[in-house]
């Protein structure tokens, strides 16, 4: 269970800062500790199937990332 000062200092952080967090944090799990669901795993597979079928119509994560970026204040 996380610390109330934990996030009581996440909440003072700037909304770029907490997305880096949200970032930094997610990278620290392993495929093997993020379980998913038939329905997710389905849905994942049809993305793929799309991505190898259309590859013209994906945008890169750093592109995306960069637009959300520029969106924040």
């Amino acid at each position: 269970m996380l610390d109330a000062t934990i996030i009581s200092r996440v909440k003072k952080l700037s909304v770029a800062d907490r997305l880096e967090l949200i970032e930094a944090v997610w990278e620290t799990l392993s495929p093997a500790e993020i379980s998913i669901t038939e329905a997710e795993k389905s849905l994942l597979d049809a993305r793929l199937a799309d991505l190898e079928k259309n590859p013209g119509d994906q945008v890169p994560w750093p592109e995306v990332q960069a637009q959300l970026r520029r969106l924040l204040p």
